[in-house]
Parts: C-alpha cells; structure tokens; sequence
C-alpha cells in the first residue's frame, strides 16, 4: 500500500504545524511511498541534532540550563550522590547514625530530582514556545525503524551546506531518511576522510525467472529475486526456498531465464548520486555489485537438490550474472568519465583482488555477527545476508575511512543497522536513504515492476 509523509502524520493525529515538517514543499509531503509503516513520533532525544529547527531548540535549552537555579539543583544532587557513594564503602552498616544520613540523603535525592524535572520540563516548553515564534514550527518529527529520522534534501543541506549544488533532482522530491548528518558536516569541516557506499541490487522482480522441472513433466516456475511463484502470469505466495526443500527429490532441471533489458533509471541513478555526493564531499566511493551474494543464496537455497541437476544451473546463473554485472560496469565506466576526479572501485566476483581484501578485512566482523544471534530465518539466505550487511563498511575496508555515508535504498535500512552495531566504535556511519521510486504503472515500485514498466534507461552494453 502506497503511503505519504503527510498521510503518515494524519493517521496518528498529528497536525501538520505542530511538527518540523510545517514548511516542507508539498512534492515532498506527499510523495507515493512503498514502505513498511516503521514510523515512530517523536520530539526529543540526541537525533534532534539532525534538523536545524530542533538543534536550535537543543542549543536554546541548553542555554536555560546555564541558569543559577538549575546550577544550584545539579550540584546539590551530585555532592548528595558523592556522600552515599562515600557510605557505601563503609563496611560498618549497622551504625545507625549512618542508616539514618543514608535514609535522609535519599529523600532529599528524590526531592531533588524531581525539582530537576520541573525545572527541565519548564525550559522545554519555554524554548518550544521560542521556536514557535522563529520558526511557525513544532518541534514534533518522525523516526524510522528506530534509527534513521524523515527529513528532506532541503533540510539536510541546510546541516549540509556542500551538496546544496549536486545534481539530484530526484531526491529534491522525496523524503529522505537520514541519520547522523550533523556529525557528518563536522567531520568534512575537519577534512576528515570520507568514504561513499551505496548502488543498485543486481536485478529486480520478473528480470530473472526460474522454470523448476519434475520428473514427470510438471514445470514450476518462480521469480528469481522475490522467490515468488508465478500463479496465471502473476507472482503468488508459494517460497522458492521452502519450495526446493520439500519437493528436492524429484526435481530434475533447473532452467533460468533471463529478461534483464538493461540498467533502470533507478539504478542509473544509484550509482549518479555516489558520483556527484562524492565530488561535493570530497569522499572516495566503494560501489558493490553483489554477484557473488546471489550466488550464494542459489547455493544456499538448492542444498537438497542434487548436485547433477544443481551445477549446470549455478554455471547458467553465473553467465547470467556476469552479463547483468557488464551493464553496470558499462555504465560505472561512464560515470568515471564524467568524473575524473572521483576515486571508485567496485567490487564485483571477478575481482578477486577486491574480494579478497573484503572477505579478510570483515573476518572479526562476522564474529561479532555471529554472537547477536540469528542473521535471518532462512537459512540458505544467511551468507549472501552477510554479504549485505559487511559490504555497507567497505569504505572502511578499502580505504581505511572511519567515517562512512550510505547513499542507497531505504530498503537497506536494516542492514544498516546491524552494520553500525558489528562496526562500532572503529567507524562513524552516516545515511541519506530514499524511497523507491514508483514506475510508470504507478502502482509498483521500479524494483518490483512487471518487464513493460522497468523504464530501462541504458539498455544493453550501449550509454
């Protein structure tokens, strides 16, 4: 179901003004979007330092802060906290004196920490009430899947001032999903080095197609990347993976197709935007195409299948792949001319060089993975899952650059995020994500697109 940043807002009763999107274009507010409703409303927590409105409601409540009474309240509570500290490592505990200091102590703790949250929740409303009067705006915004926060190109180049001039006209109309912009102006104010990561899925819905043949002539057939089957034509609910499983033992071919008629815009544009964020910034781009990770969920999920009909078939996807990969590599071939004075390498299975260092450098990293618990429920997509996340870092691998920003899908928010957990403290992870863009039948996204809306926009190995 398609929904909007406007329509979010309304359906939790939220009114327009009361947040930071009151001034927001309306191309932007109600742009279509296929995403998962993950949204959370808040107006508060250190995240508000991504938007200009609400740091400067930061900065104004610091700033109340600084006032005697609040001064008086915090130190007494710390020479309070500093005196049971000392009673604590009393080893007498049975002088009643001291129970007693102790039992008084913490009343006036309670008492004072509670004077504190007056005094706080008192700033808060008299700072907010300021922003109202600068900016006609609340302070209310939204919070996607707990870490990334709706924001807009507008408003991040206003933290951001470098990619005001970039060539994305696309993302001017979209909300964008952000996460630690602020830090990021910082550290490219500091020259700090910077690496890029971001790009296209190898291929989309109904571009790679599956036919699964039975001994007694019955031909399945199922889309290669969603792992859906098709049911008259259209794509049903039956799984690729449990589907292999069960019915392994009579499956005597395993047939690909492939429809792929080029690069997308969309894709096109995912490898454009790393091009230009990078000349802004002055940053180094890693671009993966992850060949070798759909490789290894066809490996993962044709296990039980026998190895007589399976490798014929992984010898078939892999041609596949490489001709798929050729268009991308065309089309990063093009880009590189047109800018000379980016530095981008991509890392793609016939590069084994790049491969190489990847899978060394992530090593310590998969054993942080590994002890979070499961990567995934399905179990023949774990290692090319692996493969998502780790290949978010590779400006840190390749580059040694602590500081990295994802330029990419929202739909790679949850890789992100287990990124950033598996990475830290050793790198500083930046995002700008936007959503996928809606194809000409205005119903799908590009991604899952029947073949007649794909809008390919490079077709072949021709620019």
């Amino acid at each position: 179901m398609l929904i909007t940043l406007r329509g979010i807002l309304q359906d939790r009763g939220v009114p327009l003004q009361d947040t930071i999107y009151g001034r927001t274009e309306d191309n932007v507010l109600d742009f279509p979007m296929h995403i998962g409703d993950f949204f959370k409303v808040k107006s508060d927590g250190e995240d508000v330092r991504d938007f200009e409105v609400l740091n400067r409601l930061h900065c104004l409540v610091q700033e109340k802060k600084q006032s005697k009474e609040y001064h008086t309240v915090c130190l007494q509570l710390k020479q309070i906290e500093d005196r049971l500290k000392e009673i604590k490592g009393i080893k007498d505990t049975s002088d009643e004196k001291l129970i007693a200091e102790k039992m008084e102590l913490r009343k006036q703790k309670k008492m004072l920490q509670e004077t504190k949250s007056v005094l706080e929740s008192k700033y808060f409303k008299q700072s907010t009430e300021e922003i109202k009067k600068e900016f006609s705006l609340g302070h209310t915004y939204l919070e996607y899947k707990d870490s990334f926060y709706c924001s807009s190109f507008a408003e991040t180049a206003t933290l951001l001032p470098q990619i005001r001039d970039v060539n994305t006209p696309k993302l001017r109309d979209m909300p964008l999903f952000v996460r630690g912009i602020r830090d990021l102006s910082v550290a490219v104010e500091k020259g700090v080095p910077l690496g890029i990561v971001g790009g296209p899925c190898l291929f989309g819905a109904h571009e790679v197609v599956i036919d699964v043949v039975h001994g007694n002539g019955e031909v399945v057939q199922f889309d290669f990347s969603t792992g859906k089957n098709y049911d008259k034509g259209k794509l049903a609910e039956m799984d690729l993976e449990a589907y292999l499983s069960t019915r392994h033992q009579d499956i005597v071919e395993l047939n690909l197709t492939n429809f792929k008629g080029g690069v997308t815009y969309q894709e096109y544009l995912s490898m454009q935007y790393l091009f230009e964020f990078a000349l802004a910034l002055n940053a180094q781009v890693v671009i993966p195409i992850p060949d070798m990770s759909y490789m290894k969920f066809f490996q993962g999920i044709t296990t039980p299948i026998a190895s007589k009909v399976k490798e014929p078939a992984f010898r078939d996807f892999e041609e596949i792949s490489q001709d798929i990969t050729d268009m991308y590599l065309t089309v990063m071939d093009d880009l590189q001319l047109k800018y000379p004075e980016v530095e981008c390498q991509v890392l793609h299975s016939r590069d084994p060089r790049l491969c190489g260092l990847f899978y060394d450098k992530r090593e310590q990293y998969i054993h942080k993975l590994s002890r979070m618990g499961r990567v995934t429920e399905y179990k023949g997509r774990t290692e090319a899952i692996i493969d998502y996340i780790t290949m978010l870092a590779l400006p840190y691998y390749v580059y040694g650059t602590g500081n990295v920003l994802q330029i990419d899908s929202v739909d790679e928010a949850d890789s992100m995020r287990k990124c950033m957990k598996i990475h830290s403290p050793e790198v500083t992870f930046h995002s700008i994500l936007f959503p996928e863009y809606l194809s000409a039948d205005g119903t799908h996204t590009i991604f899952n697109a029947p073949l007649e809306f794909k809008e390919y926009f490079l077709c072949g190995r021709t620019i």
